[in-house]
């Protein structure tokens, strides 16, 4: 890590207050809306400034504090100079939710290294580096929530979404890896992992998998690797 990249250990943590990388109109935004609901300030991060300030909006019936951050998760270097500005402040997030995903259909074989490089940017990469930016506030304060959005395409790959399938898999091991890292310093990590298509007015809808979220985050049963919704 580049010296100067990691945020002042004294900076202090809200426990209350969200981190969602990768926002948008889906299963970010309903995502969003129950922990605003539930009391959280929240913040936004996505590449786009237009589309930031339009889920702002969507979310100002909540009452709660939304924040907004404009940052590409495919560039990993600017996605840590962003980060690290947000945990340089005091009352920085305790609660990532890593959802940026490249989920466009594509092959191996006929995929360039360029696209295959920016896929696993977004899909991997971006994760780590937010948790190795976030690791030493919340070490300081013993305490933090990092959760990835995972995908039935790690338990089955699918050839013609190949970088996602490879993605979801790599995130799964990784979030593994950091959770074995974190938990003895108090810093929860797991993977939850979506079973199945997510699509608006069927099981699979967002505003049910958001509630899956919100369960994991505040359940009492001991802390687990990979949690699953699988619908029900």
């Amino acid at each position: 890590m580049p010296d100067g990249s990691l945020p002042d250990s004294g900076s202090s943590i809200d426990s209350r207050r969200l981190l969602l990388v990768g926002a948008g109109p889906g299963l970010g935004l309903a995502v969003a809306r129950r922990f605003a609901d539930g009391g959280y300030r929240v913040t936004l991060v996505a590449r786009s400034t237009d589309g930031l300030s339009n889920l702002a909006a969507g979310l100002a019936e909540t009452g709660a504090q939304i924040d907004t951050i404009a940052a590409d998760a495919s560039d990993p270097e600017a996605l840590r100079a962003r980060m690290t500005e947000l945990y340089n402040q005091q009352g920085a997030p305790g609660l990532i939710i890593y959802n940026a995903v490249m989920g466009a259909p594509d092959k191996l074989l006929s995929s360039s290294v360029e696209h295959l490089q920016t896929a696993y940017a977004v899909d991997v990469i971006g994760a780590i580096v937010v948790a190795q930016v976030a690791a030493p506030a919340m070490r300081a304060a013993g305490s933090g929530t990092i959760i990835v959005t995972g995908g039935g395409f790690a338990d089955h790959p699918i050839p013609a979404l190949a970088t996602v399938s490879l993605g979801k898999a790599a995130l799964r091991s990784a979030a593994t890896m950091l959770g074995a890292d974190l938990e003895p310093d108090g810093i929860r990590v797991a993977t939850l992992t979506i079973a199945a298509q997510i699509v608006a007015g069927t099981a699979f809808d967002p505003e049910n998998i958001a509630k899956r979220y919100w369960e994991v985050v505040h359940s009492d049963d001991p802390w687990q690797a990979e949690f699953r919704f699988t619908g029900e």
